[in-house]
């Protein structure tokens, strides 16, 4: 049901604007993305009492008497699991003290810090009688309580507004207020799935660390591997493929469509490796420390699932150096990418695009590749499927707070990761992370000179 666009008291000309245009897209029977649901709720919220701002919303988007508001505390996962799970395996116990240490880096100087922190318990399990939610990774647990993937003591730890998940319509402290749509239109029934759902599922980067590693920890018990697979449906079809080149053709795999849920007899989830939480209102001064991941396993899974994949795929040569680019219209662009692809050019790296590329045709790049060269961004994370001695060289502008998470799964993975610095050139002063940066062209050159000199080590 889509409801005409309509005027909208107490909200500013700039509130009003993005509320309209969300109506819009709904009347044209599309979907709001995440970020678009997001900026109406702080809209709505900013200008109206927290009954009225939710009343203007579900007459908008949630039409019908099925749809209730809830202010309760935010419950984990974990605390719900080990409380009322059927089946629970523990596959890392948590509390263990780490360090993740950021690559060597070249040129301008960045935030690049080594991470030290306590890791989180990381578990598969099967939740008797519980709901899963398209784009989201909370479920609804038998007593209708609504559980997180988020362990005691996180969620204070970065500035996070939980609104970005579609089943919340705010958060305060460790309050949450639910948004509980209950229409029968909306539910799908089975006896038993794995829920891959998730809020960043769209993104690769985030789909390799987070949803389809869940995936490869989770095959590695054999009542979970024989499993229907739940994932959100219009995700990039390299997602759906990552889990077919595991599972086969024939392995079911239900893609749920926006704004529906799934009551599941036996509902299987697994927690993140890390705390990954959603979404950060900036990425300035935030403590990275509190992303700590015990990378050594992570690496083993990994590992396995990429040997087992190399064995089972047809062979394919590989086929020498590249440069792994990002669309430069999106955030975090390089802004000289043609002299940059001109310098890598004359080294002999082949400019590629990941996105244009199958699941299978990207194992097959990164796993055969002897040197790469990354913009960073989503591409980066696909180094991960090197192999052990590859070279990789890291273009990135200097906020990297985060940089060591993926510098030592690279580190534990035997594949050798420097980074080359450039300068700001737009600044974006909310997430310096999608800012974007000029890359230093005879530094590039002078570096590739010298990376060039060797090939894979050994």
């Amino acid at each position: 049901m889509t409801t005409a666009p309509q005027s909208m008291d107490g909200l500013s000309e700039e509130q009003t604007e993005a509320f309209r245009k969300a109506q819009e897209t709904i009347h044209n029977g599309r979907s709001l993305t995440l970020l678009q649901a997001m900026a109406v709720k702080r809209a709505l919220k900013q200008a109206l009492p927290p009954e009225s701002a939710f009343r203007q919303y579900k007459q908008a988007f949630a039409p019908g008497p099925d749809v209730h508001l809830h202010r309760r505390a935010a419950v984990s996962q974990l605390t719900a699991a080990e409380a009322g799970a059927l089946v629970m395996h523990v596959v890392h116990p948590g509390g263990e003290t780490v360090e993740m240490h950021p690559s060597p880096a070249i040129g301008q100087p960045s935030e690049m810090q080594t991470i030290r922190g306590q890791t989180r318990r990381v578990f598969v399990a099967c939740l008797p009688d519980a709901t899963a939610f398209a784009r989201s990774s909370t479920v609804r647990l038998a007593d209708g309580t609504f559980a997180f993937d988020i362990q005691p003591g996180e969620l204070g730890k970065l500035p996070v507004d939980l609104s970005f998940d579609p089943v919340v319509f705010d958060h305060e402290g460790d309050k949450v207020t639910i948004i509980d749509d209950q229409r029968e239109t909306r539910q799908l029934h089975l006896p038993e799935a794995l829920s891959l759902l998730g809020m960043d599922t769209v993104s690769f980067g985030h789909w390799m660390c987070e949803e389809f590693l869940k995936f490869l920890t989770a095959r590695r018990y054999p009542e979970v591997a024989r499993l229907p697979i739940l994932i959100d449906a219009n995700m990039p079809r390299q997602h759906r493929e990552s889990l077919v080149a595991f599972t086969g053709e024939t392995h079911p795999i239900i893609e749920i469509p926006r704004f529906m849920r799934v009551k599941v007899d036996r509902l299987w989830i697994v927690s993140n490796w890390f705390y990954s939480p959603k979404i950060l209102t900036t990425d300035r001064g935030v403590d990275a420390n509190a992303l700590a991941t015990p990378m050594v396993p992570v690496a083993e899974i990994y590992r396995e699932a990429w040997e087992m994949l190399d064995a089972t795929l047809p062979s394919r040569p590989s086929a020498g150096n590249f440069f792994i680019a990002r669309d430069p219209n999106r955030h975090r662009s390089i802004t000289n990418l043609d002299e940059v692809e001109n310098i890598l050019r004359h080294h002999g790296f082949e400019t590629v695009r990941p996105e244009t590329m199958s699941f299978v045709e990207q194992f097959h790049l990164y796993n055969g590749a002897t040197h790469l060269v990354v913009q960073t961004g989503s591409a980066e994370t696909g180094c991960i499927m090197c192999k052990p001695g590859t070279r990789t060289c890291l273009l990135s502008h200097p906020a990297m707070p985060f940089r060591a998470i993926w510098s030592q799964a690279l580190r534990d993975l035997g594949i050798e990761a420097t980074a080359l610095v450039g300068s700001f050139d737009r600044i974006n002063n909310v997430y310096a992370d999608k800012s974007d940066y000029r890359v230093d062209p005879d530094l590039l050159d002078s570096f590739l000179t010298e990376m060039l000199r060797n090939g894979r080590q050994a």
